[in-house]
């Protein structure tokens, strides 16, 4: 009782900072945009003391259930997020970013029972093999957040919609530049953890149709942020088109988590 109160006291805050970063991007409210990072920075505090009350349910490995991997990379996202927010203005991008980290939570709260970790699978590799992949998709969500921005701000240009949104979104430079640095960041942490996934599929030595699926989206979220990497660099790739394929890599990687959120099982 206790638990599933302090799950929907964490998950009403961030909803809560997501109302409030969407009403500072639609009306450019300050109060707003003020309370919006005072009420992430409270979610993520509720959040841990969430992470508290759960400590005797984590069967000795933290992060060893897709759950875990997901509660715990909502609560690393917000706090990336706030951490940029203080050296760069990027606020507005909160709108854009804290519901996907509201969904990651609410996730995370499904279906929480969960298989033990397959015997074979258990090595010092595990641990890392899950770190990685939680830091690419903490880089990566940033990435969508910056590439959304993008989009839309491209969007307010080309129409010559020069007030509103526009005002409050930062130039494009700074969210190209973002978008950038964050898949730059995120895709050897993505390589790692394919290859380590791999490793541990070996292990197996069997792989269902549910498993194959979420190899075949690994690999297209790869392909992806791979050639946005590429054109970037061969073709001097940037803008509009960078934004989309950097938003469907991350599209790709949130499809492999559901797919596993849907089978209830380890990371793997």
């Amino acid at each position: 009782m206790v638990l599933k109160l302090a799950f929907t006291i964490t998950a009403l805050a961030y909803a809560s900072a997501a109302t409030l970063y969407g009403v500072y991007l639609i009306r450019g409210s300050e109060p707003a945009k003020l309370w919006g990072a005072r009420m992430l920075w409270a979610s993520v505090i509720l959040h841990a003391g969430l992470f508290a009350l759960e400590l005797d349910q984590l069967q000795g490995l933290p992060a060893g259930s897709i759950h875990q991997a997901m509660a715990i990379t909502a609560m690393a996202t917000c706090v990336a997020f706030l951490a940029l927010s203080r050296k760069r203005p990027i606020a507005v991008l909160g709108a854009f970013l804290t519901p996907v980290v509201l969904l990651l939570f609410l996730g995370a709260g499904v279906g929480r029972d969960v298989p033990p970790v397959p015997g074979p699978v258990r090595t010092f590799l595990l641990p890392f093999h899950i770190g990685v992949n939680m830091l690419g998709l903490v880089a990566f969500a940033v990435a969508f957040a910056a590439s959304v921005g993008y989009v839309m701000q491209e969007r307010q240009l080309r129409l010559k919609r020069l007030g509103g949104i526009f005002q409050r979104l930062p130039p494009l430079d700074v969210l190209d530049k973002l978008a950038y640095r964050s898949v730059l960041t995120g895709f050897p942490l993505l390589t790692t953890g394919i290859v380590t996934g791999a490793l541990f599929a070996s292990r197996l030595g069997t792989m269902d149709g549910a498993s194959a699926m979420a190899a075949v989206l690994s690999a297209l979220a790869w392909i992806l942020f791979a050639g946005v990497l590429l054109l970037r660099v061969a073709a001097g790739w940037t803008g509009r088109r960078a934004a989309i394929g950097t938003i469907l890599g991350f599209l790709s990687t949130v499809t492999v988590l559901l797919g596993y959120l849907l089978r209830g099982s380890v990371i793997s």
